[in-house]
């Protein structure tokens, strides 16, 4: 099983991060894992006057009182959700970018996992903070668990995985992904449907050759797409979790959201590039519809980010 050790979970007071924060109690609570709570409140940096040479640093905005209200709000804020036993931390801190210091925070913790609110369907914009949460997304190397409100938000037991959706397209990432689904399954006792979708080109008549017979070609793509699909599950360690292997055709967003509507799955698991840049600045043509349209908890999963296995 997955072996997680500590859970980031930012908040901002919202319903978003109140359901957000019960998810990760309750990972906390299948995985022996202690939560930390991180409210950041955002500096404003001085104005910049040319005429001095000396470097300045953005103030605390709060006094020592307000800071201990904070705390003890906070503190209220988790106590709410019931943690029962499982370890949680507060923490209030003050920075100038609050998605660095989500990452930072990450970093000095070795969070295992990141698990963060979004405000619903509207985009990137209506994340949790705005674009501090698709920041967060692109650069975090640890896996982030997005978790929204829709209208089956209230459906199932927090962190109770039973239905895993997990989408492959056979690179690094994606099976690093498929990886991280089966430990989290196995931990879970969960059933994992394992997706590959192909994007046909609109193809069909070629001025050079004439008419192309793509009835042939579909299915031989298809029968290629299944064995490299069963390749991968197979030498994957399924570690007893039973799995469904799946090929569909069209937009792999919209495929992945309507079976994952099918089957009630309870979350969908994706892996992201993000060696460079340009992989950071896109973020995914998948990952990204499927964050903001999922009625279930999407977590995402970078290459080289799988899941430790406990030892057999």
């Amino acid at each position: 099983m997955a072996i997680l050790h500590r859970i980031l979970c930012p908040v901002d007071f919202s319903e978003f991060s109140r359901r957000a924060l019960m998810e990760a109690i309750a990972i906390g609570k299948d995985h022996g894992a202690a939560v930390t709570v991180l409210y950041v409140l955002p500096l404003v940096a001085p104005a910049y006057a040319p005429s001095v040479e000396a470097f300045v640093t953005a103030a605390p905005i709060l006094t020592p009182a307000e800071r201990e209200g904070l705390m003890q709000s906070l503190t209220a804020f988790v106590a709410r959700q019931q943690p029962g036993d499982v370890p949680v931390d507060v923490v209030v801190i003050e920075a100038p970018s609050i998605h660095d210091e989500i990452l930072a925070q990450a970093d000095r913790l070795h969070a295992d996992l990141i698990v963060m609110g979004t405000h619903g369907r509207g985009g990137f914009r209506r994340l949790i903070f705005g674009s501090v949460a698709e920041k967060v997304l692109r650069t975090a190397p640890q896996p982030v668990m997005t978790v929204g409100l829709t209208e089956h938000a209230d459906d199932g037991t927090p962190g109770q995985f039973k239905q895993i959706l997990c989408g492959v397209d056979f690179s690094d990432c994606s099976v690093a992904a498929l990886e991280y689904a089966l430990s989290l399954a196995a931990g879970s006792k969960a059933r994992v449907t394992v997706m590959n979708v192909l994007e046909w080109m609109p193809l069909g008549y070629d001025p050079l050759v004439g008419p192309t017979d793509l009835t042939g070609f579909h299915e031989s793509v298809e029968r290629a797409a299944r064995e490299q699909l069963h390749r991968i599950v197979a030498s994957a360690r399924t570690q007893g979790v039973e799995v469904e292997e799946v090929i569909r055709s069209g937009k792999p967003h919209r495929e992945l959201l309507r079976l994952a509507d099918e089957q009630n799955v309870r979350l969908i698991v994706l892996g992201i590039h993000g060696k460079n840049p340009l992989d950071r600045m896109m973020f995914g043509s998948t990952a990204e519809p499927v964050v903001r349209r999922a009625n279930c908890p999407v977590l995402t999963v970078r290459a080289g980010a799988a899941a430790h296995e406990a030892a057999a």
